[in-house]
């Protein structure tokens, strides 16, 4: 019976380690693809990501070539591709309720934001998505206290999230399809806390505020200025026409005079 026993635990003590083993082995891709299917349930949308690298014991992951399309109704194909991303975490204050995260650096991401023809923003869109993802289901809608068999959705607490160096490429459909290739300033958060989809809203909240202001400023900004150096242009040209016409005026009106005074003289 002893060694019934026995055997039983030196098999499940085995089948552990293989468990292990394969996660081990397997991480990146078991990230990988969680990231892209909770990714895409969270947005409504596509996630696809090309490459995860994590080093556990040096804290570090890179997620590479990370895209979300657009949500439907946009002709845009994407809404973002962040062609890399690194992650420092904190594995001291890491534990099942709480992932610390130290900072997350995405350098040079492509950021695609459109207004549609019904004037909806594709990263609104996206934003309202993710409110009715797992972020509202923080709290009971009636007030109460969750029940003991929901589990607690996993909260980050980031201490520094960097989005620099990035590049936005924006179409208006209401003014005529207008297309705008910009740069965004460096976007810098510090102290965020909460579930993945609130700490998504927030910085998709900034992001977007962002957006409409480079649009404002250098997009539309720049058309007025064109348009008043154009209407400038033609102010000039109409003004030295003019300016020439008074001139000819002002030569027929001196020949007349002058030929008024021959012919007085020539009496």
């Amino acid at each position: 019976m002893k060694k019934t026993i026995w055997a039983i635990i030196i098999i499940l003590m085995i089948a552990v380690a293989g468990v292990v083993f394969y996660v081990f082995n397997n991480l990146d891709a078991i990230v990988k693809a969680a990231i892209e299917e909770y990714g895409s349930d969270a947005v409504n949308t596509s996630v696809q990501v090309e490459e995860v690298g994590i080093w556990l014991t040096e804290g570090t992951a890179v997620i590479k070539g990370l895209s979300v399309a657009n949500p439907d109704g946009f002709s845009l194909p994407q809404a973002f591709f962040l062609g890399e991303m690194a992650v420092a975490l904190n594995l001291e204050k890491t534990d099942k309720q709480m992932i610390a995260i130290d900072v997350i650096n995405i350098v040079a991401p492509q950021v695609f934001y459109e207004i549609n023809a019904q004037r909806q923003g594709s990263l609104n869109v996206l934003k309202d998505n993710l409110g009715m993802g797992g972020g509202a289901a923080d709290a009971p809608a009636d007030g109460g206290t969750p029940a003991a068999s929901e589990t607690a959705p996993v909260k980050l607490d980031i201490a520094r999230f960097e989005f620099r160096d990035a590049s936005l490429h924006a179409k208006v459909v209401p003014l005529q399809d207008k297309t705008y290739d910009l740069k965004l300033p460096a976007l810098v958060l510090t102290d965020l806390r909460g579930t993945p989809e609130q700490i998504s809203r927030q910085v998709l909240d900034r992001l977007i505020d962002h957006a409409k202001n480079e649009i404002r400023k250098q997009g539309l900004d720049k058309e007025l200025a064109e348009i008043k150096a154009k209407a400038q242009q033609r102010i000039d040209e109409e003004k030295a026409k003019l300016e020439q016409q008074a001139d000819e005026r002002i030569e027929e009106e001196k020949q007349k005079a002058e030929d008024k005074l021959k012919n007085l003289l020539g009496r």
